[in-house]
């Protein structure tokens, strides 16, 4: 692998970190106005993210996600510079918890295609699972750590504090990729490259066009088809389980928190395991059908997690659901990234973050009315859709039968 890969990567994680330090941070002043606006927050950020994420993917394509990724960079470290000093001024009120969620959920529209593509600028097919599966592997690391660490951040400087120490994250970040050369790698050939080009200058299609081109190619592809809808479905049915389900099933179960956070704890210490082993190994030969047969074992372990009669059951069942996303991810993420040309690379991840992101409105409050009848019956329900989700990986040939990283 490409030294400058890990001086990026070492610069994304520690911005990674700061970010979700900071969102603990936040969370935990909004709790503190009520539920309605510790909601309100949630919808500040993720609403800007859902709308401007097809245009950030567009830009992303357009001016490079080197380019895309330094301005989004240095806007973050200004701006959250800019909120700490507002906060530190005007002290913690509604309206500037809603104007910090929607200022970094607008930029992040535009960040996270370009930071989702940038693995695929340093590494070929061949080193393109085990680069994934490196970068995977620090954001569960940071998600691991990050909360704990955000919590002392909260008693030890507040949240001026932690918005600080966020825009020192992202300065560094920013000064790490100034200095980054990126390798020149050969294009590979792909099943979607166009005919010969004209020589003569063509006018530059407007915002929306490209990324209407962007969802004509995802629909058109059968195995990016397939692979966006997976993802859509694990997102809908996967990442509630530990964000609504667990501390529903555990204040129904009478679980302490501290039994709810091991509970969390092992899902992600089971996804780190297998994101750490195949940075090491690599992935399997198809990939395709290696992630459909991971979210089988995530479904079972979420079905587990339901009917475990206590909290170190449940948290064993959580391991297994962790397992089972962890090669879910490890597989799918490169099978993507290899499966879509260099000309929509942010594109198409501004797609995939729109399917992990526009899921989870609906599932949010579907699970929460299951939930009111009974917390078992919606975490059952996310593990018959995950269970749901393999099929329809198992469905499709091209993502069966697809290789990556084999030579």
């Amino acid at each position: 692998m490409n030294r400058a890969f890990y001086g990026w990567l070492a610069g994304a994680t520690l911005s990674a970190f700061g970010d979700t330090a900071l969102f603990f941070a936040l969370g935990w002043a909004a709790a503190g106005f009520g539920p309605n606006v510790a909601g309100l927050v949630l919808t500040a950020y993720t609403l800007p993210r859902a709308v401007l994420l097809l245009i950030g993917g567009v830009l992303g394509d357009r001016w490079g996600p080197r380019r895309l990724l330094l301005a989004c960079y240095f806007l973050l470290a200004t701006l959250t510079a800019a909120l700490a000093a507002a906060f530190q001024l005007a002290g913690t009120t509604v309206a500037l918890l809603l104007l910090t969620a929607a200022t970094i959920g607008t930029v992040d529209a535009f960040a996270l295609p370009a930071a989702g593509a940038f693995p695929r600028l340093f590494a070929d097919d061949t080193t393109l699972p085990k680069a994934m599966a490196l970068r995977t592997s620090t954001q569960q690391l940071v998600t691991l750590a990050a909360g704990p660490i955000g919590g002392l951040l909260v008693a030890a400087v507040g949240l001026p504090g932690a918005l600080t120490i966020d825009a020192l994250t992202f300065a560094i970040a920013y000064a790490v990729l100034l200095r980054i050369k990126l390798p020149d790698l050969p294009s590979a050939p792909s099943q979607h490259a166009s005919a010969k080009r004209s020589t003569s200058p063509q006018p530059r299609p407007r915002v929306a066009a490209e990324a209407l081109d962007g969802l004509r190619l995802a629909w058109s592809d059968p195995v990016l088809r397939a692979l966006l809808l997976t993802v859509a479905l694990v997102a809908a049915f996967v990442l509630p389980v530990t964000s609504l389900c667990v501390p529903l099933l555990a204040r129904s179960s009478g679980w302490s928190a501290s039994q709810a956070g091991l509970v969390v704890g092992t899902t992600v210490a089971g996804g780190l395991l297998v994101t750490v082993l195949v940075a090491r190994l690599g992935t399997q030969k198809h990939p395709g059908a290696t992630a459909a047969l991971g979210c089988l074992l995530a479904a079972a372990g979420i079905a587990g997690l339901a009917l475990s009669p206590s909290a170190h059951p449940a948290a064993i069942a959580a391991f297994v659901q962790g397992i089972g996303v962890g090669i879910f991810t490890s597989h799918l993420a490169p099978l993507f990234i290899a499966s879509t040309p260099r000309s929509h690379l942010t594109r198409l991840q501004s797609l995939l973050a729109l399917a992990q992101t526009l899921p989870l409105i609906a599932s949010n409050n579907l699970l929460g009315g299951i939930a009111a009848s009974s917390p078992q019956y919606a975490v059952l329900a996310c593990a018959a859709g995950t269970a749901l989700a393999a099929a329809c990986l198992f469905s499709s040939r091209g993502v069966r039968k697809a290789v990556v990283g084999v030579p």
